[in-house]
């Protein structure tokens, strides 16, 4: 591993020679280790980027903000799946935002017994304020792009991280019946 965190290509796959018969190593090497680079920078640059709005919303609470503002009045279990976090976590962003005059409670009309979570226009203005940063942030990112290249761009990385949560998904299932197998307890290797 050199100085940036990286696996240097050396050998067969810096040649590109195949590892396993269908993709240059040395490809998937360099796929790799410009996934890392990026991850380092966007959590780098993600202080930066909530600085740049005037409110103190951290980042896991603007994704949630934004993704409730984006689905319309919703139960915080749908907002959890959403998000892909746990209902104990968004309940505890929920409440903060809703102490913050950020999201209302509203009953729910088709069950009276559970609560929909509103954006309010405060809010929404939060969302926006964000948002505004947010495109002025990535119009200078890719500003001498071609619209061409922004469109690959984005199709590519759409189509890298579909494979990359469905690969992750496959990853942590196996995982988990692995270790289920080794601590004697097959009937628990299937997570579904």
């Amino acid at each position: 591993m050199n100085k940036t965190g990286t696996v240097p290509v050396t050998g067969r796959a810096a040649q590109g020679c195949r590892a396993d018969g269908d993709e240059p190593a040395a490809g998937v090497a360099s796929v790799a280790n410009a996934v890392v680079e990026l991850l380092r920078t966007v959590r780098r640059s993600k202080a930066r980027l909530l600085a740049a709005a005037s409110d103190d919303v951290d980042s896991a609470t603007q994704i949630l903000l934004r993704t409730a503002a984006l689905e319309g009045p919703t139960r915080a279990s749908t907002l959890a799946a959403c998000v892909q976090s746990d209902l104990s976590t968004v309940s505890r962003q929920v409440t903060v935002l809703v102490t913050r005059g950020l999201l209302e409670r509203q009953a729910d009309p088709e069950d009276g017994r559970a609560s929909l979570l509103v954006v309010t226009a405060a809010g929404r203005a939060v969302v926006a304020e964000h948002e505004q940063a947010r495109m002025a942030f990535f119009e200078q990112v890719v500003s001498d792009w071609s619209p061409q290249e922004r469109d690959q761009f984005a199709h590519l990385l759409e189509r890298f991280t579909a494979a990359y949560d469905t690969t992750h998904i496959h990853w942590m299932t196996d995982a988990a019946r692995q270790t289920a197998t080794r601590s004697g307890n097959p009937e628990e290797s299937d997570p579904a």
